[in-house]
């Protein structure tokens, strides 16, 4: 069976951003064909996201000045994502209550396609909290898109519990679903190493069998009378006859 070649850097430049596709939309696809190559060429990804994109504010942006990290880029970007959504979502008076809804149509398609976030039927075992490894994950640049609010809901809003994933309350960050099968899809690429818990999985045990593990390298009684029989009465062979 034919093992699967990795992709390489020079893969990106099949990510073009297509006729009418949103920027963000856009930045997602390059940015997940990015996680997916083992050691891509970071220096390259300006040039390459330069050729890519469709001719637009954001590309002479990057021309003029390119960004030297995958975090500027990512950065830079959401400045001209916010202004594409703005502009876009105040269209023009002669555009068509039809045309609009027309619009709606095939991105709650796209949402069905989709469905729900992945969830994994294992997941790795971790080091350290998912709220630190959150706060690396964005350092780095690992997570692009995050996830919208959730829908409003007394219940929720008077919550003193906050994800700081969702940016919202309801819930806790450790116990955010989201989140965890973010951090496990990003673990699946190869990101994040450094915080798979590598020592072996530990098991609950009860004081009975914990004692029992812990005297099994102890004398015994009929040992111990042995040697104290032979401290009291010398170590000589008559001694002990004695």
């Amino acid at each position: 069976m034919n093992k699967r070649v990795p992709n390489t850097t020079a893969f990106l430049f099949t990510i073009r951003q297509r006729e009418n596709e949103p920027l963000r939309d856009y930045m997602q696809r390059f940015i997940e064909a990015v996680h997916e190559i083992p050691h891509v060429n970071h220096e390259l990804l300006a040039s390459i996201i330069q050729q890519n994109l469709l001719p637009g504010r954001f590309k002479e942006s990057i021309a003029g000045k390119p960004p030297s990290t995958i975090e500027n880029l990512l950065m830079r970007s959401q400045k001209y994502i916010r202004i594409e959504e703005s502009n876009a979502s105040d269209p023009s008076p002669g555009v068509k209550r039809k045309g609009r809804e027309e619009e709606k149509e095939p991105k709650k398609k796209e949402e069905r396609k989709h469905g729900p976030p992945t969830r994994f039927t294992h997941y790795t075992t971790l080091n350290a909290s998912r709220g630190e490894i959150l706060v690396v994950a964005e350092q780095q640049g690992l997570i692009y898109q995050w996830p919208r609010k959730m829908k409003d809901n007394p219940k929720r809003i008077k919550s003193e519990k906050y994800c700081r994933f969702h940016r919202d309350r309801g819930h806790t960050t450790e116990e955010c679903h989201h989140l965890m099968n973010e951090i496990e899809k990003l673990i699946q690429h190869g990101y994040l190493k450094e915080y798979i818990n590598q020592g072996p999985i530990h098991q609950p045990q009860d004081s009975t069998s914990a004692q029992t593990r812990n005297t099994d390298n102890l004398p015994t009684a009929g040992v111990m009378v042995v040697i104290s029989g032979g401290l009291a009465g010398g170590d000589s062979a008559n001694a002990r006859k004695r």
